[in-house]
């Protein structure tokens, strides 16, 4: 009887042990599958660049022409990203190193007034969202957003990004004036808008170690270029991801062909 006894406890004991053990390798595969990366999501994704979208006269305004998109072309390029079964995201969504399939960034740089009027309406038509880059010293003045429009889209979902506050050559400035131009803007649009703002879009493209350095200490977690190409997060140059720009000498056709070629 005192064997079986002994037993008994041995089993209470190694037994519940067991099932503790067992119990927490459950619970372990119940966490590891709400933080693991899902079967349907990659590292690489097309971030678009545009800047203007209006109708300019390319013989009056040869830059001017280079730097916008027609609305009717823009609209094509919305539906075409819709019909294709495309997904729209922010930049702050790439921070962790994965992107839903089929996901796909739309940026705008400047902070410019007819993304407002022209491309904040047509992107709500297709449920699209985008990332604005805005330039701080610029608010209000001529072809930009004010406060007010920048609520608004902010209200629509859109995602505000840093362009500096002058939109400066940064790697020919002071160590002084950079930090002044990622940080001071960076605050004006935390504090005017009750942002968290960890993106940035560097001015003209131009960066050098320096500046790079600088936006990490600014507190900035990811950052574009000017540089052509699909953004490759495996590489975790998170504050150096290069773009796909599209302007009126695109269209839609070359706007199709860029995207199948990058996609690829």
């Amino acid at each position: 009887m005192k064997k079986f006894y002994l037993i008994l406890v041995a089993l209470l004991i190694f037994g519940g042990g067991a099932l503790a053990c067992t119990t927490g390798r459950i619970d372990k595969v119940v966490v590891d599958k709400k933080t693991a990366v899902l079967p349907d999501t990659e590292t690489k994704i097309p971030i678009i660049m545009y800047h203007y979208v209006r109708v300019v006269d390319a013989k009056k305004d040869p830059l001017g022409y280079n730097l916008s998109i027609n609305p009717p072309d823009f609209e094509k390029q919305m539906k075409y990203l819709k019909d294709q079964g495309y997904t729209t995201i922010h930049l702050a969504d790439l921070i962790d190193g994965k992107v839903p399939k089929k996901a796909i960034v739309l940026s705008f740089d400047d902070g410019l007034e007819d993304f407002y009027t022209t491309a904040l309406p047509i992107l709500q038509k297709y449920g699209f969202t985008a990332s604005d880059a805005v330039i701080t010293g610029m608010i209000g003045a001529h072809e930009h957003m004010t406060d007010e429009q920048i609520r608004g889209s902010i209200k629509a979902g859109i995602e505000i990004t840093s362009h500096t506050i002058k939109h400066l050559d940064l790697p020919k400035q002071t160590a002084a004036e950079i930090k002044k131009q990622l940080v001071e803007s960076k605050n004006y649009l935390e504090k005017t808008f009750g942002l968290t703002v960890v993106g940035f879009i560097y001015p003209s493209g131009k960066f050098n170690d320096a500046v790079v350095q600088a936006l990490k200490d600014a507190g900035y977690k990811i950052a574009a270029t000017t540089q052509y190409g699909e953004a490759d997060l495996a590489k975790n140059k998170m504050l150096l991801l290069p773009r796909v720009r599209i302007d009126n000498r695109d269209g839609y056709n070359g706007f199709v062909k860029k995207l199948e070629v990058v996609a690829k």
